[in-house]
Protein backbone atom coordinates (compact mmCIF):
# COMPACT_ATOMS: atom_id res chain seq x y z
CA UNK A 1 0.00 0.00 0.00
CA UNK A 2 1.20 3.46 -0.80
CA UNK A 3 0.91 6.30 1.65
CA UNK A 4 0.17 9.06 -0.88
CA UNK A 5 -3.67 8.99 -0.68
CA UNK A 6 -3.61 8.89 3.11
CA UNK A 7 -1.22 11.82 3.23
CA UNK A 8 -3.38 13.97 0.97
CA UNK A 9 -6.52 13.10 2.93
CA UNK A 10 -5.02 13.83 6.34
CA UNK A 11 -2.56 16.66 5.64
CA UNK A 12 -4.97 19.57 6.30
CA UNK A 13 -6.80 17.87 9.14
CA UNK A 14 -6.54 19.83 12.39
CA UNK A 15 -5.51 17.23 14.97
CA UNK A 16 -6.89 19.31 17.85
CA UNK A 17 -10.42 19.01 16.45
CA UNK A 18 -12.40 16.05 17.85
CA UNK A 19 -13.83 15.39 14.38
CA UNK A 20 -10.30 14.46 13.29
CA UNK A 21 -10.51 11.24 15.29
CA UNK A 22 -12.80 9.47 12.80
CA UNK A 23 -10.39 9.41 9.84
CA UNK A 24 -7.37 8.77 12.05
CA UNK A 25 -9.07 5.81 13.75
CA UNK A 26 -10.33 4.53 10.39
CA UNK A 27 -6.82 4.75 8.93
CA UNK A 28 -5.40 2.84 11.90
CA UNK A 29 -8.09 0.16 11.51
CA UNK A 30 -7.43 -0.09 7.77
CA UNK A 31 -3.66 -0.43 8.16
CA UNK A 32 -3.95 -2.85 11.07
CA UNK A 33 -6.49 -5.03 9.28
CA UNK A 34 -4.41 -5.03 6.11
CA UNK A 35 -1.27 -6.05 7.98
CA UNK A 36 -3.20 -8.79 9.77
CA UNK A 37 -5.29 -10.25 6.92
CA UNK A 38 -3.38 -9.10 3.80
CA UNK A 39 -6.66 -8.46 1.97
CA UNK A 40 -6.93 -4.98 0.47
CA UNK A 41 -10.64 -5.20 -0.36
CA UNK A 42 -11.64 -6.17 3.18
CA UNK A 43 -9.31 -3.56 4.68
CA UNK A 44 -10.71 -0.74 2.57
CA UNK A 45 -14.33 -1.79 3.11
CA UNK A 46 -13.96 -2.07 6.89
CA UNK A 47 -11.95 1.17 7.12
CA UNK A 48 -14.58 3.04 5.12
CA UNK A 49 -17.36 1.61 7.26
CA UNK A 50 -15.55 2.61 10.46
CA UNK A 51 -14.97 6.13 9.13
CA UNK A 52 -18.56 6.68 8.04
CA UNK A 53 -19.96 5.19 11.26
CA UNK A 54 -17.76 7.28 13.51
CA UNK A 55 -18.20 10.47 11.52
CA UNK A 56 -21.98 10.22 11.31
CA UNK A 57 -22.87 8.87 14.75
CA UNK A 58 -20.28 8.78 17.49
CA UNK A 59 -18.29 11.90 16.62
CA UNK A 60 -21.06 13.95 14.98
CA UNK A 61 -21.77 17.33 16.53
Amino acid sequence: MRGDPQYYCLRDLPLTDPRALAPVIALAVTVGLHLWRRNALVSIAVGTTVNVTLASTVLAR
